[in-house]
Order: C-alpha cells, then sequence, then structure tokens
C-alpha cells in the first residue's frame, strides 16, 4: 500500500521566490499528516506558472537541471525522506529547452525525467521547448512509474505504451484550465479504465494572465473508481493506491491478451495530413 499526497497548488505567476517557499509549507503539512505519503505529486509549472507569452521569452523562465527550482524539491525529499515528482520546470538542456518532470528518491536524488511530448501548438508552446522523445517506466520501491504532462493525456498512445511497458501506474502533473474539468475527468478516467492501470493526477488551481485552472487532483484505480479527488480550491489531496489490485483486474477482463496489434493500420502511425 503506497500513500499518496497530490499538492493542488495556487501558483503565483512568474514569481518563484513564493511558489518555493509556499511548496516548501505544502510538503512540511503533508509530511505531519497521520498517514505520511510515501511520494509527493506537484503541478505542472509550479514554479513560475503558465502562460503563451511566457514563450516567447523562455529564457527569463528556464533553469539548469541542477536549477533552484529542482533544488528545492531534492532538499524536500532528502528533509522527509519521501518520493516526489517534480510537477515540471522549464529545463535548459544541451540541445535545447524542455518542459521536464523529475523523479526523486528518498535520498533527494534524480533518478528519472519525462520531458513534454506533445506540446499545445495552439499556444505555441513548442516555440521554445522541444518535443519530449523518451517514454520510460521507471522502477522504483514504490512500484513502476510513466509520466505525463497535461496536454499529453489526449493521446492514448502514450497511456499504452506504458502499460505495455509494465507501468503500475501514469503519474500526471497539469495546468489543466476551465472550463474543461469534464474533460480532465473523463480522459483520465479512460487512460486508467482502457489499460487497467491507476492513474495519479495532480492539477493545479487559481488565476493566471490565461484565465483560471479547475482543480480536480485525483486518483483513479485500474477499475475507473476514484479513490480521491479534490475540488476546485488549494489543498492537499491524499489517497492510497494498491498496485496488487492490477493483476486482480487484468484476471477478469483479459483485454492485453484479446489485443490484435497485427490488425491495426499501419497508418495510425503516420503523420497527421
Amino acid at each position: 500500500m503506497i500513500n499518496v499526497a497530490l499538492l493542488q497548488t495556487n501558483i503565483k505567476f512568474c514569481d518563484a521566490e513564493y511558489n518555493h517557499s509556499h511548496v516548501r509549507e505544502l510538503i512540511d503539512e503533508a509530511m505531519a499528516a497521520d498517514k505520511r505519503p510515501d511520494m509527493i505529486v506537484l503541478p505542472e509549472d509550479w514554479s513560475s506558472g503558465f502562460s503563451d507569452e511566457m514563450f516567447h521569452h523562455m529564457e527569463d523562465f528556464i533553469e539548469p537541471v541542477d536549477g533552484p527550482s529542482v533544488t528545492v524539491l531534492k532538499e524536500c525529499a532528502k528533509k522527509h525522506k519521501v518520493w516526489i515528482v517534480g510537477g515540471s520546470i522549464g529545463t535548459q538542456f544541451e540541445d535545447g529547452m524542455r518542459n521536464t518532470t523529475f523523479l526523486i528518491n528518498r535520498e533527494g536524488e534524480i533518478v528519472g525525467d519525462y520531458s513534454k511530448m506533445h506540446l499545445y501548438s495552439d499556444m505555441d508552446e513548442d516555440v521554445p521547448y522541444l518535443h519530449g522523445t523518451e517514454m520510460n517506466v521507471y522502477e522504483t520501491e514504490l512500484g513502476k512509474l510513466g509520466f505525463m504532462i497535461c496536454y499529453d493525456i489526449r493521446f492514448c498512445e502514450l497511456s499504452r505504451t506504458y502499460a505495455l511497458r509494465g507501468a503500475d501506474a501514469i503519474v500526471v502533473t497539469s495546468n489543466f484550465p476551465n472550463p474543461r474539468v469534464s474533460h480532465w475527468r473523463t480522459l483520465l478516467m479512460a487512460r486508467a479504465i482502457e489499460n487497467q492501470m491507476f492513474v495519479i493526477a495532480c492539477n493545479r488551481v487559481g488565476p493566471s494572465p490565461m484565465g483560471t485552472y479547475c482543480g480536480h487532483s485525483i486518483i483513479i484505480d485500474p477499475w475507473g473508481n476514484v479513490i480521491a479527488e479534490g475540488g476546485d480550491e488549494e489543498e492537499i489531496v491524499t489517497g492510497t493506491v494498491d498496485f496488487n489490485e492490477i493483476q486482480n483486474i487484468r484476471s477478469m477482463i483479459h483485454m492485453f491478451r484479446d489485443r490484435r496489434p497485427e490488425s491495426y493500420p499501419n497508418d495510425m502511425l503516420l503523420p497527421n495530413k
């Protein structure tokens, strides 16, 4: 059994100092609970917020891999001996900038990362950022984890790849806006049900220059049942998952045995026309 805490935080736009301090406070609060979490998850862009205007001067917000936002998370993970899925941070790599989440272990070490694969071109997210290309499943003491960031949840190919590679859960970090909360909940439930796996998703709340964010951070089991869900205000959403349930559910509906990949059309893999 694994205890999870989702930090459904109100991010202060372009104020990293405030956001760093506030996240430290929320992590301290989560760890002081009677049921201490084994894993803490943050939202996308937790240290800066999100705006299409930012994408045309990301050099003002980008951080190196060992920058201040990652350092805050590493320090908190080591202090509390807790796993942290570090939301996402605009990160500078040798070949360019990416929107990246970091998996940090109890010793404060980065043991995995995922860069957002599907960038939201309608808001120019693909102007500064390179598309992520890696779909790694990380085997941890908690279980086997794959990652998505926000817009990724609309692409079933990514979640199916994780399932076929043995993931127990997809951990989602997001800035998902109003008024699309119904999309958020429906897509996440679909990803859980169609892959018979857990979905653990942390979304932000509050205003930004672009509007407001819908919250409803959520933990869903492989049957599509909601284990825990937040509202539309800042809160820490907690729940417990048992990855042993996956095999029980898969033994009832043998979906993976009944797949017919040899019959699926090759043009599913072709570029959009």
